[in-house]
């Protein structure tokens, strides 16, 4: 009797993502202000347009 033993590779998915929350939260205000000024800049566009 042969035992077939298998070994699987852990998936991308299955790893845990670990970034220290002031990272999160720096990274989250940057793109929050970018939003802002892009919408602001397109909002200007329209009503001036």
């Amino acid at each position: 009797m042969s035992i077939k033993l298998e070994i699987k590779k852990p998936s991308v998915w299955s790893m845990e993502v670990r970034a220290p929350f002031r990272k999160v939260i720096g990274f989250d205000l940057l793109f929050l202000g970018l939003g802002a000024m892009i919408g602001a800049g397109i909002i200007t566009a329209i009503l001036l347009g």
